[in-house]
């Protein structure tokens, strides 16, 4: 589980790096939306090839990107769609690890400070701290998410069990 998060962490820090080197790129930022547009397609595609497990990865990284790409487009922390930021922290939480909101917070605050997209209003202000209270929420529905399922796969398992009892099928007969 450590390894899997470190990994994930890695990739979607990899991921956000290169929309941050996409976005100072005076030529490349004109094409933003195009960008996205075009994961998003691809994330269309890759549904139909990648097993169930790798999509998830796939599919988070593109969310990534995307909701980068277009708060960056369309006005930073003043972004109507800023809002798809603290989404993308719940989304990552349920989808990988709830440590991974963690990481992604801090990360997207550096990604924000760094486009030079933080003024001085408190509206900005507000919207820049908004990530600091939604992250513990996200890590705690995500942590909920986690015991619910390992909870079900319990129960499965035990009805399994259960079942195999009631019909003689648990022990091997042995003749003599």
């Amino acid at each position: 589980m450590f390894k899997d998060a470190t990994k994930h962490s890695l990739i979607l820090l990899t991921a956000l790096f290169l929309t941050f080197l996409w976005v100072e790129n005076p030529f490349l930022v004109d094409f933003s939306l195009q960008l996205t547009a075009a994961l998003i397609i691809f994330l269309v595609l890759a549904h139909k090839i990648f097993k169930i497990r790798s999509f998830l990865l796939t599919e988070s990284t593109v969310s990534v990107i995307s909701v980068a790409l277009i708060t960056s487009a369309t006005g930073g922390l003043t972004s109507p769609f800023f809002f798809l930021n603290l989404f993308l922290l719940f989304e990552l939480s349920l989808l990988l690890e709830p440590s991974i909101a963690i990481i992604l917070t801090l990360s997207l605050m550096v990604f924000y400070l760094f486009t030079n997209q933080v003024g001085p209003s408190l509206y900005n202000l507000t919207a820049f701290l908004s990530f600091l209270f939604m992250t513990p929420l996200a890590y705690l529905v995500g942590n909920i998410y986690r015991k619910v399922i390992n909870q079900r796969k319990e129960i499965n398992n035990l009805s399994r069990k259960i079942e195999n009892l009631e019909y003689g099928t648990e022990f091997p007969v042995i003749k003599s």
